[in-house]
């Protein structure tokens, strides 16, 4: 069943329900929505932790405690002040951000000070339903910030209330290190016809799928309260080297994988740009990770600008890795005539086909392609 993500006067939407499915793909030129849309999920999250309760093991938000919402810091969230995310064509000051579906909604609408600019929003109590069992609301909600942390020589150690890889990639080595690396994953995310269920052997099998001859381990040190991934490829077989070593690609890669093989069922993953610093045949087989994830339970969202990453879920939905009907492309663009950015649903059909390609939606290469064809014609 979809769920729809409400936002109403925030930011550059001005009234928008925003698809959302077990695998959501966001995509469509910069500036038009796409970091909104998932700012808008990740602040409606901090709204829920912030000022609701925490009760048999989940978030509740029956009403508020009277807590203002900071604007920063959080989730990486960087929304300046009260001033920027009100829409500017809108009519009233306040700013509405919820979920629902067929059977059940909850909305929140934060008063927002437009005379006197505020770090924060303050929330009223929430319109809802009776009964609200969004993914929201479970403790554990995974996300990882565009700009993750890059080549470390080791990173600190760090308490978590579940097991994460941060907003930034920050505790990928602790992670990955858990249980001295024989922290259990599910069954149906083990790759290929491999036995293993332990974390370090999965992380490896599948870097190698992606990244062809690449290993790692992981060395956790109490004494000195940090853990340090080591990575062997090719050119450094039986002799792992620091991951400073060997640049950014494999370093943005591991939280993704890490998190996306111990992830709860039921919970979100949010990625921005998960394609970043990788080749285009690696961009294409996280795309395949990514659906498989997705696929076992997790709701996974995904920022992405690269049609790589997308031709791999396509070949995961041909392949029936995922089913067809849990994948939802929203296309972001703009609308001249329009006071929002549109966003448009585009489905893929069991053979790999999408619904619809509008113009603008990953066909810079044909365009480029075109041009240069008529360029040496002349």
């Amino acid at each position: 069943m979809m769920d729809y993500l409400k936002i109403s006067q925030f930011k550059c939407f001005f009234e928008a329900d925003i698809t959302l499915n077990q695998l959501t793909i966001m995509a469509g030129a910069n500036g038009n929505g796409k970091s909104t849309t998932i700012q808008a999920l990740l602040y409606f999250r901090r709204t829920i932790e912030h000022c609701g309760e925490w009760i048999d093991g989940k978030y509740i938000l029956n009403k508020v405690n009277g807590m203002n919402v900071p604007l920063n810091g959080v989730y990486c969230l960087a929304l300046g002040n009260s001033s920027f995310v009100l829409n500017r064509n809108a009519k009233k000051n306040e700013i509405i951000l919820g979920l629902f579906n067929e059977n059940e909604e909850i909305s929140v609408t934060y008063d927002v000070d437009n005379r006197d600019a505020k770090l924060y929003l303050s929330p009223q109590s929430p319109q809802k339903t009776e009964n609200t069992d969004f993914a929201i609301f479970k403790q554990e909600f995974y996300y990882l910030n565009a700009e993750r942390i890059g080549p470390r020589v080791n990173q600190p150690l760090q308490f978590f209330d579940y097991p994460n890889a941060g907003w930034q990639g920050e505790t990928t080595a602790q992670l990955i290190g858990l249980e001295n690396g024989y922290y259990r994953i599910d069954d149906e995310r083990r790759f290929g016809e491999t036995q293993s269920n332990y974390i370090i052997d999965q992380i490896n099998h599948w870097l190698d799928f992606i990244m062809k001859g690449v290993k790692i381990k992981v060395e956790t040190s109490p004494n000195t309260l940090t853990a340090q991934i080591l990575i062997e490829n090719q050119y450094t077989v039986s002799d792992p080297t620091l991951s400073t070593n060997l640049g950014f690609g494999i370093s943005y890669i591991l939280p993704i994988l890490a998190t996306g093989l111990i992830a709860k069922r039921g919970a979100f993953f949010i990625i921005e740009n998960p394609e970043a610093h990788l080749h285009p045949s690696a961009q294409s087989r996280i795309g395949r990770f990514l659906a498989m994830v997705a696929s076992n339970g997790v709701k996974v969202i995904i920022e992405t600008h690269s049609d790589h990453l997308l031709n791999g879920i396509q070949l995961a939905v041909v392949e029936k890795k995922i089913a067809y009907g849990d994948v939802i492309i929203n296309f972001f663009q703009h609308n001249i005539d329009h006071i929002q950015p549109e966003v448009k649903p585009i489905t893929i059909k069991s053979n790999g086909e999408l619904s619809d390609w509008p113009s603008g939606f990953f066909d810079q290469t044909q365009i480029d392609f075109a041009e240069l064809f008529n360029l040496r014609r002349g």
